[in-house]
């Protein structure tokens, strides 16, 4: 793996450090770590980290979306992506509450946030909802990819259950037929 400049940045050692900043963040959430936390932990100096990323947020970032992408599989059914979703969250819920919290004080944050970070996962939902034809006619897929996310975003930050009920609960609202839902005064 080739980082910004110098020495590359071998596929182990890159995936040690996502792990280790990950593995922190999750312990004593984003504001409490420091490059110096992660490159100690990682047994490397702090000069190895910033060759390879600007800033800690961008290293936090990549760690996060890099366990996404390991753990939620986008090619199943809206239930599994969110059975995926909750699972992964189980473990790093609390510490994507403290990376929310901290993009509502910096705004520089919160656009690297929302590009590195809630774009990808917003593509992967809505990937997933095309696929299969599993979205009724006529239904605008950003607008369920919104649903889906705020009610997941909802219940993580009021510390409330993700779990599979909730996942085919959420997955029959967004999924069922819009005829099924309207009331006799909207046909």
């Amino acid at each position: 793996m080739e980082g910004k400049a110098g020495r590359p940045l071998s596929e182990r050692a890159h995936r040690a450090l996502l792990a280790v900043t990950r593995d922190l963040v999750v312990e004593h959430g984003y504001d409490a770590v420091t490059i110096a936390m992660i490159a100690g932990a990682a047994g490397t100096g702090r000069q190895t980290v910033y060759r390879h990323w600007s800033n800690k947020a961008e290293l936090v970032l990549d760690a996060f979306l890099a366990h996404a992408r390991e753990q939620v599989d986008p090619t199943g059914s809206l239930v599994d992506f969110l059975d995926d979703t909750f699972a992964a969250l189980a473990r790093t819920g609390p510490a994507l509450r403290s990376l929310m919290a901290h993009a509502q004080r910096d705004a520089q944050f919160r656009g690297l946030f929302l590009r590195r970070f809630i774009a990808p996962r917003r593509a992967a939902l809505g990937a997933v909802l095309r696929a299969g034809g599993q979205l009724p006619a006529g239904t605008p897929v950003e607008v369920a990819v919104a649903v889906v996310y705020g009610a997941i975003w909802y219940r993580l930050l009021l510390d409330e259950p993700l779990d599979h009920r909730y996942a085919q609960d959420l997955a029959r609202l967004v999924l069922s037929d819009r005829d099924a839902r309207s009331t006799p005064k909207d046909r």
